[in-house]
């Protein structure tokens, strides 16, 4: 059962309490008649009011103070004024106040009264339902919040593991690229053992130098790729660079054949991004374009991948095509699902593509697909330009 609401009525003439408490009683209300300031005053600090029906002038204080404490109480309570002398300041700080309604006596009609005072409790309904329903916002927006947050950190998780798993992939190239130097390496340092003449030796050594940082270029730009993003600063990165590190990556460590790369990105283009996931959506295009041209071309001559990248007025766009098998017209709209993918089993997570489109529409870009079956693809990406 619903708690009758507590109105508290002040006045210092006993028949105006008399007949308040006569036109008052047949509403659901709990009715407390107090004869002074200082009798009101208890009642506010003990009993909490919910309603607050005061004569203006009392012999021991004001009215209008009355409804600061009330008001100090609880906010959203309701008072109505009563006054046998009105005038413009009282009306004034009456409004103030935020009061219901300012009443002048003698009553025009004492009925009035308590269709006012129903008037106000039903003003403390919407107030009390808009309070309930701020709090209940308040904690669903909490909620949402730490659904976000977990969002975001699965998506983090989602998008290192995918690169984890897709450093798999280009191991054996990236061990064929090590070999090289490597073996030359071990081929100087043999010859240098058995070598008397010192210039010899000596230039021996300058080559042991620079295979040695071929190794440590292809070191540095693999474990660069696997770093998580997650603690790397947005920063302003240069396009041009990027891409070409995406496309030395994959050149490098993807076994392809004779697939020719080609770049051709306008310098002077900068992104407001994380250099790392940029870096992972263009290892994704690149590596996937190049294997599907070496799907078409195996290792035969014609196979291409054209990296380009310009801007307008607009946005910033960057499109990576291939002349490969193309992507059939009623699969190119499941392409950048999870886990959907065309590669043979245990050559792919079905992931890549949706970890593009999620790096891409975080920094409110957008990706799209265009291809026909046979005749290549190609995906273009747009980010807006800041003006």
């Amino acid at each position: 059962m619903v708690e009758a609401k507590h109105l508290l009525i002040v006045d210092d003439e006993k028949v105006i309490l008399d007949i308040l408490r006569t036109i008052l009683s047949p509403e659901p209300l709990r009715l407390t008649m107090a004869a002074s300031f200082a009798e009101a005053r208890r009642v506010i600090q003990t009993d909490p009011v919910n309603l607050l029906l005061t004569d203006k002038n009392l012999p021991d204080g004001s009215g209008l103070d009355l409804v600061r404490q009330l008001k100090a109480a609880d906010p959203i309570a309701e008072a109505i004024i009563i006054t046998g002398f009105p005038s413009l300041d009282s009306a004034i700080s009456a409004i103030e106040l935020d009061v219901y309604d300012y009443v002048p006596k003698p009553f025009r009609d004492v009925f009035e009264i308590r269709r006012k005072v129903r008037q106000a409790s039903s003003k403390q309904d919407i107030s009390l339902e808009n309070r309930r329903l701020l709090q209940e916002l308040k904690e669903k927006n909490m909620a949402l919040e730490a659904a976000l947050a977990e969002t975001q950190a699965l998506q983090a998780e989602l998008i290192q593991s995918e690169k984890l798993a897709g450093i798999g992939t280009l191991a054996a190239g990236i061990a064929h690229e090590i070999s090289s130097p490597l073996f030359g390496v071990m081929g100087m340092a043999e010859a240098i053992a058995e070598e008397d003449d010192l210039p010899l030796a000596q230039g021996y050594a300058r080559d042991i130098v620079e295979y040695c940082r071929q190794i440590r270029d292809i070191v540095v730009e693999l474990s660069s790729y696997s770093r998580s993003s997650a603690h790397e600063y947005l920063t302003t990165v240069e396009l041009s660079k990027v891409v070409a590190d995406a496309l030395k990556l994959v050149e490098r460590s993807a076994v392809l054949g004779p697939v020719a790369f080609t770049m051709q990105v306008e310098t002077g283009l900068y992104l407001h991004a994380r250099t790392n996931e940029l870096q992972q959506v263009f290892v994704n295009l690149i590596k996937n374009a190049g294997e599907a041209v070496y799907e078409t071309f195996g290792d035969q001559d014609g196979g291409q991948v054209f990296v380009e990248a310009g801007r307008n007025d607009n946005y910033t766009w960057i499109r990576v095509r291939d002349n490969g098998p193309g992507i059939p017209e009623e699969k190119q709209r499941l392409v950048f699902d999870p886990f959907y993918t065309t590669k043979a089993p245990g050559k792919g997570t079905g992931l890549g593509l949706n970890i593009v489109w999620r790096i891409v529409t975080r920094y409110r870009g957008t990706i799209q697909v265009q291809s026909k079956d046979g005749q290549g693809t190609t995906f273009e990406l747009r980010f807006p330009v800041d003006k």
